[in-house]
């Protein structure tokens, strides 16, 4: 029996939602989860998904401190200050703060996974019911403990399903494929919901530099049984570098406060580890070809025969560089930095759904999905496109 991906669909605020999905989607949210009901209102109200675009000038250009911050950088990253990235996705404010607090906070990523995985349910055609697995990363959690699975499975409704963390960081999504593959492969599940978000706006200091290149969005897929799907895969880790990339609870770094200042501190994104950073780095190249040709080696294949390339896109130059280093042209990659910026675990996932949408990838093509992660982490999933998923991607179209 074979097994892969049947649906795919990703949550990126204020991206326009087609054809008949807006009805479709807010029926089920409303019926279906427990998604409140004020992000189901801007959906029905602007034909979008909930949140806002970010342009540079929005967030950096036009605000006091933006002279100071591009002083703080060096000589090399002022010349581009913003590399690469033209705007970023930022989610709606949570309802019940914005009611109840007088410091409002972003949406829950429990509750952006529960619209990329309602979108996914919706467009694979299934019952929620017939889905007897949930596997989700939430970069982003809503708490540190327990992670958002659970949650997830539950605001789904998924009384089915059982609920599983996986964490291997930006590269989790393709992790989770793996693993929902071999166990729909092996009869152990039928239908295996997956689900990653990262929601940036939790943990951006908008003072550093590479807080430019980050934004908010959500991915999902389902696996089953299709006639075809998975063909290979093969991953790496090197923890060494596992204190490169960390969350540390700090204040801002442009930050000038007196004894009587409110307390600043929160867990933001940090480059702990420069030496760490700087091997990550170099190497980045050599271990997405190390994982690639390894996984293409598993199936007797070469680069040749990919057909479509997918990545995750950490940083303006990384995926271009991955693309070259694999062997890859222009014409059979996807990736959506200038408009999204690095979203991290969701980031591989939601180049993938986009090329299906807009018809780059065909039913047999053999499309290589691979990404990097802080840890740290490489893996690559080869697999051939079955025609239900093309199917179901334009199900609402």
């Amino acid at each position: 029996m074979n097994a892969g991906l049947i649906s795919m669909a990703a949550y990126l605020p204020a991206k326009p939602l087609e054809g008949s999905m807006v009805k479709a989607l807010c029926e089920f949210l409303r019926q279906q989860t427990k998604l409140p009901g004020e992000y189901i209102g801007e959906i029905e109200k602007t034909g979008c998904m909930p949140g806002r675009i970010e342009t540079n000038y929005e967030g950096w250009e036009s605000q006091p401190w933006y002279g100071a911050w591009l002083k703080s950088l060096s000589p090399k990253k002022q010349a581009d200050p913003f590399q690469g990235t033209k705007e970023r996705r930022r989610v709606s404010d949570d309802p019940a703060s914005v009611r109840e607090s007088v410091y409002p906070h972003p949406m829950l990523p429990s509750d952006a996974e529960v619209i990329a995985a309602s979108m996914a349910i919706l467009r694979s055609g299934l019952n929620p019911d017939e889905i007897d697995l949930a596997l989700a990363h939430s970069q982003v959690p809503d708490r540190p403990l327990p992670q958002n699975v659970s949650l997830v499975q539950h605001k789904l409704g998924l009384k089915n399903a059982g609920a599983y963390a996986v964490d291997t960081c930006c590269s989790s999504f393709v992790s989770m494929i793996e693993i929902a593959v071999a166990m729909v492969k092996s009869g152990l599940r039928k239908n295996v919901l997956i689900v990653s978000s990262y929601i940036d706006s939790h943990v951006n200091d908008k003072t550093t530099h590479f807080s430019v290149d980050t934004g908010d969005g959500a991915a999902a897929g389902i696996v089953s049984s299709c006639d075809l799907g998975y063909l290979a895969s093969h991953s790496s880790s090197h923890g060494d570098r596992h204190d490169g990339i960390v969350f540390e609870t700090r204040e801002p770094l442009l930050y000038k406060g007196l004894h009587t200042s409110p307390d600043r501190r929160q867990l933001v994104t940090t480059f702990l580890n420069k030496d760490a950073c700087k091997e990550i780095a170099v190497n980045a190249e050599r271990d997405m070809e190390e994982v690639v040709s390894r996984t293409l080696g598993k199936a007797s294949m070469n680069t040749g025969d990919i057909d479509y390339f997918v990545t995750h896109q950490p940083v303006s130059w990384a995926g271009e560089a991955w693309r070259k280093t694999i062997g890859i042209p222009k014409e059979k990659f996807y990736e959506s930095f200038k408009k999204y910026g690095n979203i991290a675990t969701a980031a591989a996932a939601t180049n993938f759904t986009e090329a299906l949408e807009q018809d780059l990838i065909k039913a047999g093509d053999n499309v290589l999905i691979a990404s990097s992660g802080a840890g740290e982490n490489h893996i690559a999933v080869l697999h051939k496109i079955s025609p239900v998923l093309v199917e179901n991607v334009k199900r609402f179209v």
